[in-house]
């Protein structure tokens, strides 16, 4: 990831390391007890917080990877998977996730469908930040923006970059996509992460350009 890139901040880290410093064990949801969306509250820990701890043991078996045109769906959240990506789901807020393999520094993907209750997208990226800025090393903020997501009142864009090069799984690059319907106040959040050394510019623009609400039901 070039040098620029990397200084697009840190929120949609925060869900990822949010999910990846401040987050526990997961628990694995079998096909039969699945959820048809994430149930995440605001206060929830997201999902890219276990990229290094429990990516690389305990993962639910994977599904079929899904080919170049498959997007992942979940609650009110949709974005497109990379073609070949597994799909795992967890028992938390972030509760479907795809990932291209299973080393601890491989990209993923993570997708909570109803991340709460909020009326504006700064509002629901300032708690993720807040769940996870303390507590992660090496946690740092390169950019926030207002993106436009379809089918979003408003949104926010995060990139960021935690872990340390002391650390045995070393710095990851990451980012989260935020967005809100004023209107009902639901929230989704999509979160991307990575070791520095396997995400580019041009995958984080990727899933935050794909990134869509779909109605509320």
């Amino acid at each position: 990831m070039s040098t620029t890139a990397r200084f697009v901040l840190v929120p949609a880290a925060l869900v990822l390391t949010l999910a990846l410093g401040a987050c526990g064990p997961e628990s694995e949801i079998t096909d039969a007890d699945a959820p048809s969306q994430s149930t995440g509250q605001a206060g929830a820990d997201p999902a890219p917080a276990t990229a290094t701890e429990s990516r690389v043991q305990d993962l639910p078996a994977a599904t079929e990877a899904p080919d170049s045109t498959e997007r992942g769906v979940t609650g009110r959240a949709s974005v497109e998977v990379p073609e070949g990506w597994t799909e795992r789901r967890f028992d938390d807020a972030f509760s479907l996730r795809y990932l291209e393999g299973e080393g601890a520094r491989d990209p993923m993907l993570a997708i909570a469908g109803d991340y709460g209750s909020f009326y504006g997208a700064r509002a629901a990226a300032s708690t993720l930040i807040a769940q996870i800025q303390v507590g992660t090393p090496g946690f740092t903020i390169h950019s926030q923006e207002d993106i436009e997501v379809e089918g979003a009142s408003s949104a926010v864009r995060v990139d960021f970059s935690f872990g340390t090069e002391e650390e045995q799984d070393g710095v990851f690059d990451a980012m989260w996509v935020v967005a809100v319907d004023s209107g009902t106040g639901d929230t989704i959040a999509v979160a991307y992460s990575g070791g520095d050394d396997r995400v580019e510019d041009e995958d984080l623009d990727a899933v935050a350009e794909s990134v869509r609400m779909l109605p509320a039901s």
